[in-house]
């Protein structure tokens, strides 16, 4: 997995585009543009409908296993409703979003407990962790933007995906 590149103005959007035609050798594109979220790359591995695997982007050639964790993140569904691929990568992006950090952290504090820094440090910290419980108390979510693999099913476009 490759970490997505950032854009602050119109004109780096514009100069990507043309590199994408350059590169490409075409010169008209369909986009879907989705916001950026700033959390931690996650695929999520599926096998005949159900999850098998949750690693995350680690060095872009390895990641770590963090199935037992992944499970318990509400947004990401155990089991997919057919018709699914036999086998599907989703790729997306743990976060925290700001209103359930600042909660986390009134409540960290107010037990005693360390709090974190910034939402994208309390979401990775809440996936490396060694006890799923406390994976599951904390208030993260997952959004999926795209896919590594899949086999037996493809989409017509990003936008049907």
């Amino acid at each position: 997995m490759l970490s997505l590149d950032n854009t602050f103005n119109e004109n780096e959007v514009l100069e990507w585009d043309d590199r994408l035609e350059r590169v490409l050798g075409l010169s008209e594109f369909n986009y879907v543009v989705e916001p950026k979220i700033d959390g931690v790359s996650l695929s999520v591995v599926y096998e005949n409908g159900r999850l098998v695997r949750g690693v995350t982007r680690g060095d872009g050639d390895n990641g770590e296993n963090i199935t037992a964790n992944v499970r318990t993140i509400r947004s990401v569904p155990l089991k997919l409703q057919p018709p699914y691929p036999k086998f599907l990568d989703v790729r997306g992006e743990v976060f925290m979003d700001k209103k359930d950090f600042a909660r986390h952290n009134a409540a960290a504090e107010k037990r005693g407990d360390e709090t974190f820094a910034n939402p994208r440090n309390a979401a990775a910290g809440s996936l490396r962790q060694k006890d799923p419980a406390v994976t599951a108390d904390r208030p993260l979510r997952f959004i999926a933007h795209s896919f590594g693999v899949s086999e037996g099913q493809t989409w017509a476009n990003h936008y049907d995906f």
